[in-house]
C-alpha cells in the first residue's frame, strides 16, 4: 500500500532546524515536526522549489541548517498549473492577497495530488477558519484530496489507528 504523500510547508522545516526554543510551545512545535519528520515508515515527504527558496532566506547558517533538511526529499517544481491555482484561492479569498507564497504551498499541494500539507502558519493555512475557507475552496474548484494539518496533528493520527 502507498504511504500518505505529505507537503511540509516551510515553517514546518524552520522548526526541524531551530535551536530548541525556550517558549515551551515553540518547542513542543520543534518535537512534533521531528516526530513527522521522523515517520518515514508511515509518510512520504515532499517539499517544493517555493520550499527551497524560502528556506534559503534569512541568517547564511540558519538557512545552511534548514537546507540540509531539504536535500534528500522530493521536490515538486512551481508548474503554471499551481501558479494558475495559487492566483484562484487568492482570486476567490481563500487567502488574502498578500500571501501568495502561502497559496502557491496549497496549490502546489493540491495540484500535485498530495494528501497533506503540514504547516504551522496559523494565520493563513491551519488556522481553523482558514484552514476551513481553503479546504471549501479547493473543494469547489475540485481538489478533494489534500487537508491541511499541523505536524502535531498528522503524528497523533498514527496514534489513532
Amino acid at each position: 500500500m502507498d504511504k500518505p504523500r505529505v507537503y511540509l510547508e516551510t515553517l514546518v522545516i524552520s522548526y526541524l532546524a531551530a535551536r530548541p526554543s525556550a517558549d515551551i510551545h515553540n518547542l513542543a512545535r520543534q518535537h512534533s515536526s521531528l516526530q513527522l519528520w521522523q515517520m518515514t515508515n508511515v509518510y512520504e515527504l515532499f517539499v517544493s522549489d517555493t520550499v527551497l527558496d524560502e528556506a534559503m532566506r534569512g541568517d547564511a547558517a540558519a538557512a545552511q541548517l534548514r537546507i540540509g533538511f531539504l536535500k534528500d526529499l522530493p521536490r515538486l517544481a512551481d508548474d503554471d498549473a499551481a501558479t494558475g491555482l495559487a492566483k484562484q484561492l487568492i482570486l476567490l479569498q481563500a487567502l488574502p492577497p498578500q500571501s501568495y507564497l502561502d497559496a502557491l504551498h496549497i496549490a502546489l499541494a493540491a495540484v500535485y495530488g498530495m494528501n497533506y500539507i503540514a504547516s504551522w502558519n496559523f494565520k493563513h493555512i491551519v488556522g481553523a477558519t482558514a484552514r476551513n475557507r481553503i479546504t471549501q475552496t479547493l473543494r469547489q474548484l475540485g481538489y478533494t484530496q489534500v487537508t491541511i494539518h499541523t505536524p502535531e496533528e498528522l503524528v497523533e493520527a498514527t496514534h489513532d489507528e
